[in-house]
């Protein structure tokens, strides 16, 4: 892999990282179609230009996680800081057991069998995120503005089933607080606070199965970082006017698509 590809990889997963789509999925999709690497190299790729995404979050919410977390150190605990202890618990009750169950995956997977289970579960989290907008666009469900123990509980519960290779990690989320009421905008901020301490601990568990080069390492994490702040403004301004449910369906036919090709060709 050479600089411009590495840059390549690590804008399409400042890109994807705040969409509904799977971003590791993905990223993994375009390193083996595109430039045609290995399923283990792309797996390495993936887990290191996290680390661009989690500097963009520690970045954008400097404020924010810093206040957060004197109050959590010091127990003065609002609504945000209960909302993040109790779906980080969770998220590390559910998500723990899945990684061992489905660690190795990816190396031991072919391309085909990666792109079709992508796919299928990118089009099952956009088919989860429509019912609960459309409950709200018929005002059968009202939006609220708070979050409260339960719906940590839930988000929590639904960020460690995105440990399961294809599912979206942002999808998950975003999609159980919309479905719980949760106002949409509030519904993304609160994704993408989860979101520090999920990547942390992805980085924790899995950062010594990374072996890249250091230039290129640096290339595709600086990428990445100045790619997810732009792209975290983007969603967070536009949070009310986008459908991300119809990002999942659309990335997911694609994958799926790519998969029975690979498979016939």
């Amino acid at each position: 892999m050479d600089y411009v590809q590495a840059a390549i990889i690590g804008i399409l997963r400042g890109i994807t990282e705040w969409l509904p789509v799977n971003s590791s999925g993905q990223v993994m999709f375009a390193a083996m179609n595109a430039f045609g690497i290995t399923p283990e190299e792309a797996h390495s790729y993936t887990i290191l230009i996290q680390m661009g995404a989690l500097l963009a979050l520690f970045y954008r919410f400097r404020y924010d996680f810093g206040k957060i977390l004197m109050n959590l150190l010091t127990l003065r605990w609002g609504e945000e800081e209960s909302f993040l202890f109790y779906s980080t618990l969770f998220t590390a009750v559910v998500g723990l057991p899945l990684y061992r169950a489905f660690g190795g995956f990816s190396d031991s997977s072919t391309p085909e069998i990666i792109n079709g289970l992508i796919g299928a579960a990118l089009i099952a989290t956009g088919l989860m995120m429509r019912a609960p907008l459309e409950r709200v666009e018929r005002g059968i469900r009202s939006r609220k503005e708070d979050v409260t123990v339960v719906d940590a509980i839930i988000a929590g519960v639904a960020q460690g089933a995105s440990f399961i290779p294809g599912i979206s990690r942002s999808g998950m989320t975003i999609g159980a607080l919309l479905f719980l009421g949760v106002d949409r905008r509030k519904a993304v901020r609160m994704s993408f606070l989860m979101a520090i301490f999920a990547i942390t601990g992805a980085l924790f568990i899995e950062g010594e199965s990374v072996a890249q080069p250091v230039p290129l390492s640096l290339t595709a994490v600086l990428s990445s970082f100045a790619v997810s702040l732009l792209m975290m403004e983007v969603i967070l301004r536009l949070a009310e006017k986008l459908d991300f449910s119809r990002f999942c369906m659309l990335f997911g036919a694609v994958a799926l698509i790519a998969a029975v090709m690979g498979v016939l060709l």
